[in-house]
């Protein structure tokens, strides 16, 4: 026989008769309790091993080439969402997402640089201050608005895009917000009355205050997607002062300094894609 179920009856238990025998209906037809049971929520990839999840983080979160942060581009990433399943994954997810990629810094325009090392770096996009020295549009950073990811970004990329020597210098007073940065590739362009010797003593102090940076290369840009590796300059000892001399015959990428020695760059792939 169906039985029906009868939910007025069935609160009317609930709310504290102890005798079924009066929750019955005078037609005969019995009530039903329905018991539910809390859920407790569990997040079965926390139960895996951490090595299998690191293993699973770096398939989803390493990228083969520099990541390029934008503010347009902003959360159209659907594998980000996972950063806000929980605090617990989010603080293992950040050691491999700003750890172990390269984020590439763009100048073009050139006020925006220092907007992309605030998305990097602060917990909330509205984070800004504005610096009146710089230009009108310049965002700069706002201290209290930095976020704990800071701590675990290590290589950063500038490969070029028209950062003036100025803006090299702005940006590099902005790294003082990553401790812990350990790899550094700056592509400058001798054009627009940038000079050699002027980009190479800064890259030298720079790297002189920050004797944790581990890998500091710095090349000078000959074409659309190539430059010359001049990094040996950072780490001669003493310095010398370079000059190219690749405008003299069969001295193609050569480079000669205050002692008349003479050495030639190596050419590498400095390609100026920016991810879209």
């Amino acid at each position: 026989m169906t039985e029906n179920i009868h939910f007025e009856d069935a609160i009317a238990a609930l709310s504290g008769s102890n005798n079924i025998e009066e929750m019955k209906a005078s037609d005969g037809s019995k009530a039903m309790l329905v018991e539910v049971e809390e859920v407790n929520p569990t997040c079965l990839l926390l139960e895996l091993p951490r090595e299998i999840r690191d293993h699973i983080y770096s398939l989803i979160f390493l990228s083969d080439g520099p990541i390029y942060p934008s503010r347009d581009r902003a959360g159209i990433a659907e594998y980000l969402g996972l950063l806000r399943t929980c605090q617990h994954i989010y603080s293992e997810v950040i050691e491999i997402l700003y750890g172990r990629n390269t984020f590439q810094i763009r100048g073009d325009p050139r006020w925006k640089a220092p907007e992309l090392l605030n998305l990097l770096s602060s917990q909330r996009r509205d984070g800004f201050i504005r610096d009146g020295l710089l230009h009108p549009s310049m965002k700069d950073f706002q201290t209290n608005k930095i976020c704990l990811s800071r701590f675990h970004i290590k290589k950063l990329y500038i490969p070029s895009h028209n950062i003036s020597l100025s803006q090299l210098k702005h940006l590099f007073s902005l790294f003082k917000y990553f401790p812990n940065q350990e790899y550094l590739r700056v592509v400058y362009t001798g054009s627009f009355g940038v000079k050699d010797m002027e980009v190479i003593n800064l890259c030298r102090l720079y790297r002189d205050r920050r004797p944790q940076l581990e890998n500091f290369i710095l090349c000078k840009r000959i074409r659309y997607s190539e430059a010359e590796d001049i990094s040996w300059m950072l780490w001669e000892n003493p310095y010398r002062k370079w000059t190219s001399i690749s405008d003299v015959p069969d001295m193609k990428n050569v480079w000669k300094n205050e002692d008349g020695i003479l050495r030639k760059a190596v050419v590498v792939s400095a390609p100026q894609s920016i991810p879209e």
